[in-house]
Order: structure tokens, then C-alpha cells, then sequence
């Protein structure tokens, strides 16, 4: 019990985005993504639809985060009801990835304070996998 407490308290978010290269890495493939799919051009397709014909737990956050960008909030959370929770972990990546070393690393700490104290990363994470198998029955 003890073990699967420390694990649902790991920062796993802050560890993200400590690093710049993969935090960079991340940004640029979203607003990539993003901005082909405003632009009405094709992204890439998701491989793990391709290789097992089924949804990923994120498919739809995309065209999700689009409608969010042009204020269609209902319609975004009807596409992927975690569009919003990304999209505030996407803005709060890039604005830590640009923020001079000093007031990253406070940041990075205060998140990873956060995470250790509330297992939020944990459980957003589990919901998401939890709103998958969901969509997957075809229950909403």
C-alpha cells in the first residue's frame, strides 16, 4: 500500500517539464498539431488507432483544442472532455519552458510540491484512462 501510495504521489509533470529539450519537443508538436488542424490541413494520424483500429485515450483532444481556440467550449467538451485540462497543462508548459532559469526551476519546484501533495497528475491521468474505456462502450 505504501509503494502504490509513493507512486501516486510522484511528481511525473514537473519531472516533464524540468527538462526543457522534452518540454520544447512537446510545445512544438502542439501548436504543430494545432495549428495544421485550424489551418484545415491534416495532422499526423494517431498511431495507436492505426495499429489496434481503436481511439487512444487522447484522440480527439486536437480538434477538441481547436474548438476550445475558437470559443466553442460546449462542442470541445463534447469531443474530449479533458480538451481544457490539456490545454491548461499545454499553456502552463510553454510559459514555464520560457521563463528565465531561476523562475523555471521555482516553478518546477512548486509543481512538483503540488503533485507530491495532491496526486493531481495521478488522477487526471487514471480519469482519462477511466473517460476512455467510457467512450470506447459507447457511453457518452
Amino acid at each position: 500500500m505504501r509503494m502504490l501510495k509513493e507512486t501516486w504521489f510522484t511528481p511525473s509533470f514537473s519531472t516533464l517539464i524540468h527538462n526543457r529539450t522534452e518540454s520544447l519537443a512537446i510545445v512544438g508538436a502542439g501548436a504543430l498539431l494545432v495549428g495544421l488542424h485550424l489551418a484545415g490541413l491534416p495532422g499526423w494520424v494517431c498511431p495507436f488507432k492505426s495499429l489496434f483500429g481503436l481511439p487512444c485515450p487522447g484522440c480527439g483532444l486536437t480538434a477538441a483544442t481547436g474548438q476550445l481556440l475558437h470559443g466553442q467550449f460546449i462542442a470541445s467538451l463534447h469531443t474530449h472532455a479533458f480538451a481544457p485540462i490539456f490545454a491548461v497543462s499545454y499553456l502552463v508548459m510553454a510559459v514555464v519552458l520560457f521563463l528565465p532559469e531561476k523562475q523555471r526551476e521555482s516553478a518546477v519546484a512548486w509543481i512538483a510540491k503540488f503533485e507530491q501533495r495532491t496526486g493531481i497528475t495521478s488522477l487526471i491521468l487514471s480519469a482519462v484512462l477511466i473517460y476512455w474505456v467510457i467512450r470506447l462502450a459507447g457511453l457518452v
